[in-house]
C-alpha cells in the first residue's frame, strides 16, 4: 500500500542545538581566518582553505536563521561544499590510509544529509554518527596526540586550522541532533475514469411511417380597411360678428340665394 504521509525535517532556530550550532560555525570562521592568514598570494589555496570552509560556515547559519522552519532542505548547499572543502584537505596529508577514508566518509554525509533534509529518509539519526564518529577521531586520535608531543609543538596557524575542524564538526552534530520531523498528508490523487464498458447490441428499432401532410389552405384575402367617412365642413356666416355664431354643418357645401338677393336681381332686372 502506497504511503499517502509526506516527511519533512525543520530545525527550529530558538532551540538549544540550533543556538550551539550557530555559535559553533561562527567560531569555526573566526578560526579559519586565523588559521589561514597569509596565504592570499596562492589563490588556489586561499579559495579552497580559506573562502570555501568560512562561505559554508556563513550559509549554514544563514539556513538556520532564515529557512530553519519551511525551506530547510536548502541547507544542503552548504553542506555539499562543506564536503568538497574536506576532501580537499584530506588530500593535503599525503596519507592515502587517512585520505580515502576520509572521502568516502564525506561521500556518505553528503548523500545521506541531502536524503534526510528532503525527507527521502525518514529518520534523522543517521546523521550524528555521521558527524560525532569522525569528531571523536579527529580530537582522540590526532589532536590530543598532537598536543602531547612536546618534541614537535603545534603552531598557532595549524592549531587555529584543527580548531576550525572540529567546531565544524560539532557543529553539523548539533545541527543533526536538533532536527524535527514534520509529517504531512499527500493530497490524494485524482482517480483516473475507469474505462467505459461496451455497450451490449441492440435489436434496431424499424422507423415509424411517415404522417401525411394536411393540404395546405388556400391564402386568405388580404385585409382592406374601409375608405375613411368624409369630414364634415363647417362654414362660418361672414355677415354676423360680435354676436354668437351656431356653425351650419353640411355634407356638400352649395351656394345658397335669399330671398334678398333674389329681390335685388329683380328690381335690377326691372330697371333695366
Amino acid at each position: 500500500m502506497k504511503d499517502n504521509t509526506k516527511v519533512r525535517f525543520y530545525l527550529d532556530k530558538e532551540g538549544f542545538f540550533a543556538e550551539s550550532a550557530m555559535i559553533l560555525l561562527a567560531l569555526a570562521a573566526i578560526f579559519r581566518v586565523f588559521g589561514c592568514w597569509g596565504i592570499w598570494n596562492d589563490r588556489a589555496r586561499c579559495i579552497v582553505l580559506l573562502l570555501l570552509p568560512v562561505c559554508c560556515c556563513l550559509l549554514m547559519i544563514l539556513c538556520v536563521l532564515l529557512f530553519g522552519k519551511k525551506l530547510f532542505f536548502l541547507s544542503c548547499i552548504p553542506v555539499l561544499l562543506g564536503m568538497v572543502f574536506f576532501v580537499c584537505s584530506a588530500f593535503d596529508y599525503g596519507d592515502w590510509a587517512y585520505t580515502v577514508p576520509i572521502v568516502l566518509l564525506c561521500i556518505a554525509a553528503s548523500v545521506v544529509y541531502t536524503a534526510t533534509v528532503f525527507g527521502w529518509i525518514h529518520t534523522k539519526w543517521l546523521l550524528p554518527p555521521l558527524f560525532g564518529i569522525p569528531f571523536l577521531y579527529q580530537l582522540i586520535m590526532k589532536d590530543l596526540p598532537a598536543l602531547s608531543n612536546t618534541a614537535v609543538p603545534v603552531t598557532f596557524i595549524d592549531g587555529m586550522k584543527e580548531m576550525s575542524v572540529l567546531f565544524i564538526l560539532a557543529g553539523m552534530f548539533c545541527v543533526s541532533m536538533g532536527l524535527k520531523k514534520r509529517i504531512k498528508e499527500r493530497r490524494p490523487a485524482k482517480a483516473e475514469p475507469k474505462a467505459e464498458e461496451a455497450a451490449p447490441a441492440q435489436t434496431p428499432v424499424p422507423a415509424p411511417a411517415p404522417v401525411a401532410e394536411a393540404p395546405a389552405e388556400p391564402d386568405a384575402a388580404p385585409f382592406e380597411p374601409a375608405p375613411a367617412a368624409a369630414e364634415p365642413v363647417v362654414e362660418e356666416n361672414p355677415y354676423l360678428s360680435g354676436e354668437p355664431y351656431t356653425p351650419v354643418l353640411t355634407l356638400d357645401p352649395e351656394p345658397i340665394e335669399t330671398e334678398a338677393e333674389n329681390g335685388e336681381n329683380t328690381d335690377e332686372s326691372g330697371n333695366e
